[in-house]
């Protein structure tokens, strides 16, 4: 198969965002050869990557991270440009694209339900193959998703990290004009579930300790989200969003949670928590888990930044692909809803 190429000439290297050893802050940014798609894969110029917490816990050296290879580049949430193409593909050069996070084998029966996330085999981009933290990256035709043209790619490269969002709002927790919502935790998940919810038609109120709202209030209200401390009077919520991965907010939910209420739970814990089980069964609780996203959460995600493409001005952070660590500290601390690296 002949390897389509735009009119424009490529650099033959370009900087990527590599993990050197497992120890803490052992990721450096190198100038590489320039990646070749292989049959049935294209070429991106990358435009901007993302920064989430998979990614802070490789660059913090945590434990549970050491199964990603030294030598991976990092970075899963991409948007860019094709500019190559190996083979036949619906998606020309010159279009703006996302890329699915995950892939599966494709033979195993979680590949033939369409869930990847079940695959033992399944591969990330940025984890278990080189991501979109470079200038370049190559991604095969069946993992892109052609970006709407009025959305910047500012605002694009929330794609991956609302999918998830949408995924645990309307995939799992099945939330309607009807619900009345909770979001816990005013981070990035909880912010664009919130935004999901109101996509919906639903009511929803943004949970969070004080020192949140009072960073994220002007946020919020630029969002046209309600953030609290504390529920309003009479608030009773029939679907919670747990994003805050704190116990805590666990047991806000179980209690205020209305009979056959949903607890939809997309956060992950530092340490197991510990949930007031009886009152959930007394309750008759629906405890729903939400993890990652598919094909049709980013689709339902580019749905929702067409009616707003100026969340990524409002979200994200850019800083340069090469000052990889002032992006990290940037991460860890919070600095903004969203960090995206600039090659």
């Amino acid at each position: 198969m002949s390897i389509s190429t735009k009119s424009l000439p490529l650099p033959t290297s370009a900087p990527a965002a590599v993990r050197t050893s497992l120890q803490p802050r052992s990721i450096r940014v190198f100038e590489q050869d320039l990646p070749v798609p292989g049959p049935g894969e294209v070429l991106v110029r990358t435009e901007y990557c993302g920064l989430c917490g998979s990614d802070l816990h490789i660059w913090n050296g945590d434990d549970g991270y050491d199964w990603v290879p030294c030598g991976t580049v990092l970075g899963h949430e991409i948007v860019g440009t094709v500019v190559r193409v190996n083979g036949s593909s619906a998606i020309a050069p010159g279009t703006r694209v996302v890329a699915v996070a995950q892939s599966g084998c494709g033979d195993c029966p979680a590949c033939a339900s369409e869930y990847a996330n079940g695959c033992a085999h399944r591969l990330t981009l940025g984890l278990s193959q080189d991501g979109g933290a470079a200038g370049f990256v190559r991604i095969p035709f069946a993992q892109l998703i052609p970006v709407p043209e009025h959305i910047p790619a500012l605002t694009a490269v929330l794609t991956e990290p609302l999918s998830v969002a949408a995924r645990a709002v309307a995939s799992r927790g099945l939330v309607t004009h009807a619900d009345a919502v909770v979001v816990s935790g005013p981070g990035t998940i909880g912010i664009l579930a919130a935004l999901v919810c109101k996509h919906l038609g639903a009511r929803v109120v943004l949970k969070g300790p004080e020192r949140d709202v009072a960073a994220r209030s002007g946020l919020a209200a630029q969002l046209g989200l309600e953030l609290v401390a504390e529920l309003p009077p009479g608030y009773r919520p029939n679907v919670w969003i747990e994003a805050a991965g704190a116990a805590a907010a666990l047991d806000d939910a179980v209690r205020e949670l209305s009979v056959l209420g949903r607890l939809v739970v997309v956060a992950l814990y530092g340490s197991p928590p510990v949930v007031a089980a009886n009152d959930a069964v007394r309750k008759e609780l629906n405890v729903i888990t939400s993890y990652s996203s598919h094909r049709a959460d980013y689709q339902l995600a580019l749905r929702i930044l067409q009616e707003r493409p100026d969340l990524g001005d409002l979200l994200v952070d850019v800083v340069p692909l090469r000052n990889i660590a002032l992006a990290f500290e940037k991460v860890g601390r919070g600095i903004a809803p969203k960090v995206a690296v600039a090659p």
